[in-house]
């Protein structure tokens, strides 16, 4: 990860701490950090961590996480966010460690959805893109940054020219998350 690379992002909801290592940028997460909005589970929570820069027009952004260990719920992917009622995000999603998910969270005038692929083995490597094109948003996933499986398509409301997009990580149970942002391009 080129250090160079990273002068123009910032931190909505800073974690714990962040640190650089030799794989690239270590992440500690806080507990019971998320980003959902009202839909089924009834809550709303808009404290994860975010690592963000401004894009206008299309555009595309792939990023690598790393990680060794999780429970279940513990997050790490990628965000793309007009607002706090206006934003959808991908990553390791898996509400149960005994089926591990991609999942995909779209939040819309502050209601989430949320839809979900099933993986094979709990991933400790992963890729995500995302493409603006328009008003429109395409998600996708790579467990070895080379082929990559779309996951969503969608439009965002309120979206302006610019938006925010980047990496996201959070811990909804009682504990903290280690992750690493290895790249980001």
């Amino acid at each position: 990860m080129l250090l160079d690379s990273l002068k123009t992002f910032t931190w909505y909801n800073e974690p714990a701490n962040v640190r650089f290592v030799e794989e690239g940028m270590l992440v500690e997460t806080l507990p019971q950090t998320d980003f959902w909005s009202a839909a089924h589970h009834n809550f709303n929570k808009d404290n994860g961590h975010f690592f963000y820069t401004e894009k206008s027009g299309a555009f595309e952004l792939t990023l690598k996480w790393h990680f060794s260990t999780a429970v279940a719920s513990d997050q790490c992917g990628l965000m793309i966010r007009s607002d706090s009622r206006n934003w959808g995000k991908i990553g390791f999603l898996s509400p149960d460690l005994s089926s591990p998910q991609i999942g995909c969270v779209v939040t819309c005038r502050g209601v989430s959805d949320w839809s979900s692929h099933a993986l094979a083995e709990l991933p400790h490597d992963a890729w995500y893109k995302v493409i603006r094109r328009g008003d429109d948003v395409i998600f996708s996933y790579s467990p070895d940054g080379q082929n990559f499986r779309r996951q969503r398509l969608f439009r965002l409301e309120s979206i302006s020219s610019a938006i925010k997009v980047g990496a996201y990580c959070c811990a909804p149970q009682n504990h903290g998350f280690e992750c690493i942002l290895e790249n980001i391009f």
